[in-house]
């Protein structure tokens, strides 16, 4: 531990701070590393400890500093702050007692390892030039008479979508639509068309987009781009920028519901019918703000309060335990948004054990003998609920 307070932190190269523009009165600050193309939000106290990483700062300067600044007893932020700094790769210093601690940190591994299972991204090189030229061939959408056109398409399509499944209440898509090549097909391009909304609009507010791909979250295929540029613009263009992927969907489905209102045959009204549908589905799962998806960052942007989810659960888990912290302006907030992302998360939890253990017994049962294919089932769908329900319940951990 003493050689840890003689440690002295120093910034990596290449690494710029931004104030994110806000109405709220607290600050947030944007850090970005112009080399590797990676973000994190910093607080007012984050920013401090930015500030003293100099490499003439010991540690144990810095926690006096920072308690002397913000005249609070409680140097253990310093470390947790750095801890994050560090891991993100902002914060370089020279490693202490490796060997020691080697053990435990493997222990530990094993256990981020299997939680990492939720999430899992794989990113294209740098992409910010294609992301450049894309939008310069689809510039035109933004002006005010293309953008009124297509709320016109959406509008107009989403009532033309209700009106043929109501008058066909039992319809469920005809073998066309069924068929897993032609669903597929519209969830990829839905997908492409949803991520290229998001791309384009950031470049429409002047920022970078310099990473896409392809990722894996709670068990489900996503593509993603990375639109932290945003970050520190102002809040419109942030929901804005949320907002574009959702709404490039309800023009999509929009658009193939008018068509196949207007075209003949019943193969073709099915096969377009179907992909509405998928588009619809996919603005349902976006917007739901209690999943870390679009409407998440939305009501976050609208609020002005940074990781929101993360700090309601950590305020119901004080609750729980008789210690709140949080400003009285934010406890109605945190509560009702902690209570639902809480009773959420254990709803989607159960249900992945209970649909997962079903159709993968069904699955298996082809391969395995009955008691063996129910074994791998529940086993496999208990992992997964056990992720799930392991990373709510942690984040009930009262953290500032």
């Amino acid at each position: 531990m003493l050689a840890l307070q003689q440690q002295r932190p120093r910034r990596p190269d290449h690494c710029v701070v931004e104030r994110q523009q806000r109405a709220a009165d607290a600050s947030v600050y944007i850090l970005k590393d112009t080399a590797g193309r990676s973000y994190m939000k910093l607080s007012e106290e984050g920013l401090f400890v930015w500030q003293l990483m100099d490499g003439e700062h010991t540690i144990a300067d810095m926690c006096r500093a920072y308690v002397a600044r913000f005249e609070r007893p409680a140097p253990a932020e310093v470390l947790r702050a750095l801890a994050r700094l560090h891991a993100a790769g902002f914060a370089r210093w020279q490693d202490v007692d490796a060997d020691r601690h080697s053990t435990a940190a493997t222990r530990a591994g094993r256990l981020r390892a299997l939680l990492s299972l939720c999430t899992w991204y794989c990113s294209l090189p740098d992409m910010d030039r294609k992301m450049t030229a894309l939008y310069g061939s689809v510039r035109a959408l933004y002006t005010p008479l293309a953008q009124a056109v297509l709320a016109l398409l959406a509008g107009a399509g989403a009532i033309a979508f209700a009106r043929q499944i109501a008058a066909s209440p039992a319809w469920t898509g005809g073998a066309v639509s069924r068929s897993l090549v032609i669903w597929l097909a519209s969830l990829a391009l839905h997908l492409v068309v949803h991520e290229a909304a998001h791309a384009a609009t950031c470049k429409h507010f002047g920022r970078q987009v310099h990473r896409a791909g392809i990722g894996w979250y709670f068990f489900a295929p996503v593509a993603f781009v990375d639109t932290s540029d945003i970050w520190a613009a102002a809040r419109l263009p942030r929901i804005l920028v949320s907002a574009a992927g959702p709404y490039s969907n309800l023009v999509l489905s929009g658009v193939a519901a008018l068509a196949a209102l207007l075209l003949a045959g019943a193969d073709w009204q099915d096969a377009l019918l179907s992909f509405s549908a998928t588009g619809y589905v996919l603005v349902l799962v976006n917007i739901n703000p209690l999943l870390e998806l679009d409407g998440y960052y939305i009501v976050m942007d609208m609020l002005e309060i940074p990781n929101l989810r993360a700090r309601a659960l950590a305020h119901l888990g004080s609750v729980l335990r008789g210690r709140v912290v949080e400003e009285p302006r934010l406890r109605v907030v945190f509560m009702l948004f902690g209570a639902a992302s809480l009773a959420y998360g254990i709803a989607v939890g159960i249900g992945v054990l209970l649909a997962y253990g079903t159709y993968i017994g069904d699955f298996a049962g082809s391969y395995l003998p009955h008691p063996y294919a129910q074994a791998v089932a529940w086993a496999f769908a208990g992992t997964m609920s056990f992720i799930i329900l392991h990373r709510l319940l942690d984040g009930l951990r009262p953290r500032r």
